[in-house]
């Protein structure tokens, strides 16, 4: 139940559909009369659909920040809201007014326990970009090095507070009360919220996470993640290394032409891949303002790779700390760096991650390769694996459609076929045909839409459906590979010796308990409950219509010697006659409607 409090909240939630093009949805789903009333957009009551995704997001961003992230989140959910919203929420950012530096300086000292100018010598006044949760100042440490401190803002986690328990009873409402909230895992949403608000209002799980990448994006040497710097960074201040580069969708046309960024692209996708079917651990948020172009000219950081090889790997990583140890064993994977003439592709902000089960990477894993490969019976077969199929999914049917989506899509030219947009459209027809999908699966199909736009601004030939067939192919070669290692075959070796050691005993134990008439078995089957009520209601009719035959019977008998005990017994048997007619009448009626719904 929404708590009382939450009243004023669930209304202007609500409002969010009926007032910006989507009251059609919040009709469908029983909730337009929660909403308040609003006047409409124009004077003939027409609306611009691009005009009104836009109203929705700018009204996302008054509402708060955890409406903010909710709308990010939502940006994932192609099967919930229109294309136009989509792209709108896709963009989404919270510029809000900065916070007075004299607040900065004081969060900083405050975490770091230190005066200002000792920390950083110089520090900009003005900020790089100030957003609802923090904002961002260039500084110098003492050292020389140019880095980016990003700054909590106060009390922060209060005002958000109130919002996440909010969104708790809305999920468990919209659950109870709509057929959305039926089909779509609701929940599953609201903890991908929870988990992304955790983690950007921790600034150490960032720092944790930006160490993580560096270390296995050191296998690819062209890809750049800034270091982070430890004894700089707490829970409401994060200091890292400052990327200048060019955003790669503002990359310019003469540009293609004279620089090989196909070779980036690559290396982009295969390192994404990378992180999906073997770490299980991906970057979840590779949208253009987050990757940069960097050029020679650019004064940056050096990569693992180019530190290995032009400065000699001698720099010495100090401490035993998790991001100190990602440091080190960056260095130690990292392979000869290519040219230093060479363009590179820097990422930041790993604020927003996703973490994949052993089960669930497995699964992505054949999921991505059946979609690449035109295996439309192994791409359906793998999405009943993961998803719960509710009541009126046909399986059959359901195959048959993924199947002609992932022809369609594979006769498509290769330039056009993007597995971001397909993986978005698979989803969108499963919430249809009533198969509800793990919400992470929808967060990857967001970043593979994001990587495949990447991958267009720095190549508009690149096709992304081949590289990740190629690499995809190569991954589970290498997985099947990794099974045979020595520490692998040991353990089921192990396992194995286990079993054979505890099987007589259990082979013993059954057969005692079998000549003993202890043995015993159970069958669950679901629809039992549902034949044994129908039998029940067969079994009351017959013995119902058996008293009222006999009534009839015994009427007939007393009506020629007890006329008015006779007369009396008919009208009790027409009663009861017409008392069973009717309810035999409504229940059957009431049956069919449900089995039509």
């Amino acid at each position: 139940m929404i708590a009382p409090r939450h009243l004023p909240k669930l209304a202007a939630t609500i409002g969010l559909f009926t007032r910006y093009g989507l009251s059609d949805f919040a009709r469908d789903q029983g909730l337009a009369a929660l909403a308040e009333k609003d006047e409409k957009l124009d004077e003939n009551g027409e609306t611009d659909v691009e005009i009104t995704a836009r109203k929705f997001r700018e009204r996302l961003v008054e509402l708060g920040p955890a409406y903010i992230k909710l709308g990010q989140v939502l940006a994932t959910r192609s099967d919930l809201l229109p294309a136009a919203y989509i792209k709108e929420l896709e963009t989404l950012q919270d510029d809000v007014e900065p916070l007075a530096f004299h607040e900065v300086v004081k969060i900083i000292e405050a975490e770091l326990g230190a005066p200002l100018e000792t920390l950083f010598p110089t520090i900009n006044i003005d900020a790089l970009g100030s957003a609802s949760l923090g904002q961002v100042h260039a500084a110098t440490l003492p050292d020389g090095r140019d880095v980016v401190v990003k700054v909590q803002r106060p009390d922060i986690r209060s005002v958000l507070a109130e919002d996440i328990a909010f969104f708790h009873d809305l999920a468990r409402f919209l659950t109870d009360h709509t057929q959305a909230g039926k089909k779509v895992d609701l929940l599953g949403i609201l903890r991908q919220l929870e988990r992304a608000l955790a983690d950007e209002l921790d600034y150490r799980v960032e720092a944790r996470n930006g160490a993580q990448f560096r270390r296995r994006f050191a296998e690819f040497p062209r890809l750049l993640v800034p270091r982070v710097i430890e004894g700089y960074s707490t829970e409401k201040v994060l200091t890292t290394e400052r990327i200048r580069g060019t955003k790669v969708n503002e990359i310019p046309a003469a540009w293609r032409s004279e620089l090989e960024l196909n070779v980036l692209a690559d290396e982009l996708t295969r390192a994404y891949l990378h992180q999906i079917a073997v770490d299980g651990h991906f970057h979840a948020d590779p949208h253009p303002g987050n990757i940069f172009l960097v050029l020679p000219t650019d004064s940056n950081p050096l990569t693992p790779a180019e530190v290995v090889t032009y400065a000699g790997g001698t720099e010495t990583i100090n401490g035993t700390s998790r991001i100190a140890r990602a440091e080190r064993e960056a260095l130690e994977v990292a392979p000869a760096a290519p040219t230093m003439l060479e363009p590179k592709l820097a990422l930041i902000d790993f604020g927003m991650t996703a973490h994949l089960s052993p089960t669930l990477r497995d699964q992505c894993v054949r999921l991505l390769y059946g979609l690449s490969d035109d295996q439309g019976d192994e791409v359906a077969d793998v999405l009943v694996e993961m998803g719960d199929a509710l009541e009126g999914f046909e399986r059959a049917a359901y195959t048959r459609e993924i199947n002609e989506l992932v022809a369609h899509a594979y006769g498509a030219d290769m330039s056009e076929m993007e597995a971001g947009a397909l993986l978005n459209k698979v989803i969108t027809v499963s919430y249809q045909r009533g198969l509800k999908l793990p919400a992470d699966l929808t967060l990857l199909a967001k970043t593979l839409v994001h990587l495949g736009g990447v991958t267009r601004s720095l190549d508009p030939s690149f096709e992304p459906a081949l590289a990740i067939r190629q690499d995809m192919a190569e991954i589970v070669a290498e997985r099947m590979r990794s099974r045979l290692k020595p520490s692998v075959m040991f353990r089921a070796l192990s396992e194995g010796a286990d079993l054979l050691g505890t099987l007589p005993r259990r082979i013993d134990s059954i057969t005692k308990r079998l000549a003993d008439n202890e043995l015993s078995t159970r069958l669950d089957v679901p629809q039992i409950a549902v034949l044994v009520e129908g039998l029940q209601k067969v079994a009351n009719r017959v013995f119902t219509g058996l008293v009222l035959a006999a009534l009839i019977v015994a009427s007939a008998m007393l009506l020629p010697q007890r006329r008015v005990l006779g007369t009396a017994g008919f009208l009790v048997a027409a009663a009861l006659g017409l008392y069973m007619v009717v309810s035999i009448i409504w229940n059957d009626r009431h049956v069919t409607k449900t089995s039509v719904r």
